[in-house]
């Protein structure tokens, strides 16, 4: 319903609340009859006496009535000895703005009296409760929410912002800006980088513009930062802090103004309300919570039911969305909105709008704010370019500048702290099965335990509860459980603890223990690992040192898996590799294999099971390593083991081998020019399977001279036309998938003779 359509009685509420947030609300007589006469409102106190009218009519006759009405009440109470020495005023109260026969009216019914009756708006009403305009000008000075924890210099860019209802409906925010001011109540969820902030900020400047454009009709908005307001224990001592907190003079017309219901609550972070105590269980953190929100909720409850009202957060705060709505105070969990990563045309519209010129990577992830800080580190050079460095590269770069923004919101946590202790769950993590998780409290807090040395303390326990990267599971139930929302931050993590492990594996690591698990890691975990050490400048000895340790202890597992293969990425000399390896019931979800790898060629694989076997990289001339009854779902590369690698397979099980044309030696039998035929090797081979970016070398494996002479054209036009990126770092070459190009490569894949056909 628009402020236009609301009928007399409705009015008549919003305009008494606002009277009574004026006056002293013990002394209200509103809604009475005076001398066989309805009156709509009067307030008596020791000082005062004033009488009201309201009306949404513009007719000169309503005007007329009201005021007479006034005018004899007034004068009547006069005349009483108690009130010989009290100020009387009247006021006609209008909707709209009162015409100008309606004020010609008043004054003409007050000639010649001594009564004195005002003929005002709504707005101007509302202006003599709080001076919205001076509340504004503070409040747009003052920091918003988490934006301001950022490390980096986020580009200043507005994006098309959408929020999901639970019936799966789009609401924009103009849409949500109209709702609030007719009085919805929304609580607006969201990942950690999703934007939630940043959207309550937009939504902020969306109901001020409407309501300046409406001229002060309709409520202005209050944005509150919750964590200005730890320790508090009242709505009005919300609002004190909140006021002293921008500048604002007055503390008690901004109470007055949200008694009355003039304004909209915006309520940013409330999983940044740190708990009092805690005492280690579930049912402790729940009770803790509740606590600890008393005062927000407060705030929700006694807030006039026509108000609208938004508080954001991190949903995994809670332990499900039905503590969240009853620990905050709203009506039920259809209430919840939520806020998604980017879209396709989001992303696109951010890049255009920040003015970078990239070709955008498949692993570019969809989040706002890791976009932003990729964006930023670009222009102050952290990274040359988006396009000169890896996946690994900018994610590890990515999980310091997460860290070091939850340091700045948690401040007694160093970023050094934030990264073991993520990392540290990480690994935890991998130990229930699954890289995610699930991630309940027992090993947040031996993650605590193990990198600090005691158990949390207040803040230490806030920040268990808001780590970043981590939500609430679909199974937690009533369960403390979180899970990893991003794979690849899951994954980044444990790659730089699998670093630490293997800088001092003598220490007490946990992955100096047996793994439980029986995951080998993605190959963004191995080059995270690799990053890592080498920006510590340890050597291949070491790490070769690490993995001989475990091999001479009989820990032939996941952990011995991802040693080996993180040795591997850092080039080792083939001298200095003398110690053969056997790895044993691990599992691998990818595993290429590239030639005269000189530790990989000298590991055994066990009764493994493994995926995918990528071989298309793969020539007759090297050393591979030995598969020992290992399953293997698919042989990527090969219609069936080729003859001169059938001695590196013993009594292992392959499920399926890629059909011929999907071979390299399929794709050069087919009858197309060879340009078209080397260029679709090459898609295959970094489009087939998701993974790591491909070496320069690896895509001239397996075609034969001629071929490999036309390579160097076909990847430069291969790159000018956005099929594929080429990266430089650390002094290699590499080639990586272009963002949403893998759908289009694998359907040229599968109808080779349509590729490059318009040439």
């Amino acid at each position: 319903m628009s402020l236009g359509d609301e009928t007399g009685p409705e009015f008549e509420i919003r305009a008494l609340n606002i009277a009574r947030a004026i006056h002293d609300p013990n002394h209200l007589q509103g809604a009475i009859i005076y001398k066989g006469r309805e009156r709509d409102a009067l307030f008596v106190n020791d000082d005062s006496i004033n009488a009201y009218e309201f009306t949404i009519l513009r007719t000169k006759d309503k005007a007329k009535t009201d005021a007479r009405k006034l005018r004899e009440m007034l004068e009547d109470l006069q005349k009483k000895p108690e009130n010989a020495y009290k100020s009387l005023t009247g006021w006609f109260v209008t909707r709209d703005e009162p015409t100008p026969d309606q004020r010609a009216a008043v004054a003409g019914e007050i000639k010649g009296s001594n009564a004195v009756i005002y003929a005002i708006s709504f707005a101007a009403l509302r202006r003599r409760v709080c001076d919205s305009e001076s509340y504004l000008n503070a409040r747009d000075e003052a920091p918003f929410g988490s934006i301001v924890y950022s490390t980096q210099a986020l580009p200043q860019i507005t994006v098309d912002t959408l929020f999901t209802t639970q019936n799966e409906k789009d609401l924009n925010i103009e849409e949500l800006g109209n709702e609030l001011v007719e009085g919805a109540r929304w609580l607006l969820t969201g990942e950690f980088g999703v934007g939630k902030s940043h959207a309550l900020r937009q939504i902020y400047f969306a109901l001020r513009k409407m309501h300046f454009k409406r001229k002060m009709a309709t409520p202005f908005p209050v944005h509150i930062n919750l964590r200005d307001c730890v320790g508090l224990r009242s709505p009005s001592e919300i609002l004190r802090r909140h006021a002293e907190e921008i500048g604002l003079g007055s503390d008690r017309s901004l109470i007055s103004a949200w008694r009355a219901g003039a304004c909209i609550l915006l309520l940013d972070g409330f999983d940044e309300i740190v708990p009092s105590r805690w005492l280690g269980s579930a049912s402790d953190l729940k009770s803790v919570r509740w606590q600890a929100l008393a005062p927000v909720r407060r705030l929700i409850q006694e807030t006039p039911v026509s108000t609208g009202i938004i508080a954001c957060g991190r949903s995994h705060y809670f332990s499900s969305p039905s503590e969240m709505v009853q620990s905050l105070g709203f009506a039920s969990t259809s209430c919840i909105i939520s806020l998604q990563d980017f879209n396709k045309n989001q992303i696109e519209q951010y890049l255009a709008l920040a003015g970078v010129d990239w070709e955008v990577p498949e692993w570019l992830p969809a989040r706002p704010l890791l976009i932003g800080y990729l964006v930023a580190m670009e222009s102050v050079s952290e990274i040359d370019s988006i396009t000169q460095t890896t996946q690994a590269e900018a994610w590890r770069k990515l999980f310091v500048a997460i860290c070091e923004r939850e340091a700045r919101i948690v401040t007694a946590v160093r970023p050094e702290t934030i990264m073991q202790l993520v990392s540290r769950v990480a690994t935890l993590a991998r130990s229930r099965g699954d890289e995610t998780g699930p991630v309940d409290m027992e090993i947040m807090r031996s993650a605590f335990v193990e990198v600090n040395g005691r158990d949390p303390d207040e803040e230490g326990m806030e920040l268990l509860l808001r780590l970043p990267g981590l939500a609430v599971g679909d199974y937690a139930g009533q369960q403390e459980q979180r899970v990893f929302v991003d794979r690849d931050l899951a994954d980044t993590a444990y790659g730089e603890d699998l670093a630490k492990y293997l800088i001092s594996p003598y220490e007490g690591h946990p992955l100096g223990r047996t793994a439980s698990w029986v995951s080998s890691a993605s190959d963004l975990g191995i080059g995270v690992a690799a990053g890592s050490l080498l920006d510590q400048n340890i050597s291949v000895s070491s790490v070769l040192a690490a993995a001989g340790r475990r091999q001479d202890n009989h820990q032939f597992d996941a952990v011995l898996a991802d040693t080996l293969r993180t040795c591997s990425e850092l080039d080792p000399e083939e001298s200095k590799v003398r110690k053969n390896f056997l790895v044993e019931g691990v599992m691998f979800s990818l595993l290429a294999l590239s030639n005269n790898d000189p530790v990989l060629s000298r590991t055994t694989f066990k009764d493994c099971l493994i995926e995918v076997l990528d071989i298309s990289a793969a020539e007759e001339v090297g050393k591979y390593p030995t598969f020992d009854s290992c399953i293997i779902g698919y042989l990527d590369g090969a219609s069936a083991i080729p003859e001169w690698l059938t001695t590196n397979f013993m009594q292992c099980a392959v499920e399926e081998f890629s059909s011929k044309s999907q071979t390299t030696a399929g794709i050069m039998e087919l009858k197309l020019s060879p340009e078209r035929r080397v260029a679709l090797t090459i898609l295959k081979k970094i489009y087939n399977q998701p993974g790591s970016a491909r070496k320069e070398e690896a895509l001239s494996r397996g075609l034969n001279l001629r071929s490999r002479e036309l390579v160097s054209d076909v990847i430069d036009k291969l790159v000018s036309q956005g099929w594929i990126i080429r990266i430089t770092s650390r002094g290699r070459t590499l080639y990586a998938a272009a963002k949403d190009k893998r759908g289009q490569a694998l359907k040229m894949l599968e109808s080779p003779t349509t590729f490059w056909s318009s040439e």
